[in-house]
């Protein structure tokens, strides 16, 4: 049995990738996601998440920076490993299938690029405000059916 999970938050550790031996690229990190939380003073919880991705979405994920916003979609994992105390610790991890970045999409109609680490913002003209197509002849607010 497998669960599908879709996550938004923040990367919170450096990517780190690792060749693999077909000669494409595993990239992993962190990230801090967060989730409503009613025993929470401010409401809201934290869930750390491990995500791990090959191929085309480790590409991706590699020019990721800690910091940036991220939205992830895959296979939701269980993992335990041994603690620093030798007790057994476990956490979530995703591998992940999709990947949108900040990067790519950004409110207030700007693009934003990076250039040897550092953000620049264009601005892209203002959108027109739509207009009702001509020959509307609804003088009232009442629906037209």
């Amino acid at each position: 049995m497998t669960a599908q999970l879709a996550a938004y938050g923040r990367i919170a550790a450096d990517v780190q990738t690792i060749p693999t031996s077909n000669g494409s690229i595993m990239a992993y990190s962190r990230m801090a996601v967060s989730l409503p939380c009613r025993d929470a003073e401010d409401g809201s919880g934290v869930m750390w998440l491990d995500i791990t991705a090959f191929g085309k979405q480790a590409e991706a994920l590699a020019r990721q920076q800690k910091g940036d916003l991220l939205s992830v979609s895959g296979t939701l994992q269980l993992r335990q490993w041994a603690g620093q105390n030798g007790g057994t610790q476990s956490g979530y991890g995703l591998v992940v299938e999709s990947l949108v970045s900040s990067q790519t999409v950004r409110p207030g109609n700007s693009v934003g690029k990076r250039t040897a680490g550092k953000k620049q913002t264009q601005s892209q003209p203002p959108a027109q405000p739509h207009q009702p197509p001509a020959g509307n002849d609804f003088a009232d607010d009442d629906p037209p059916f």
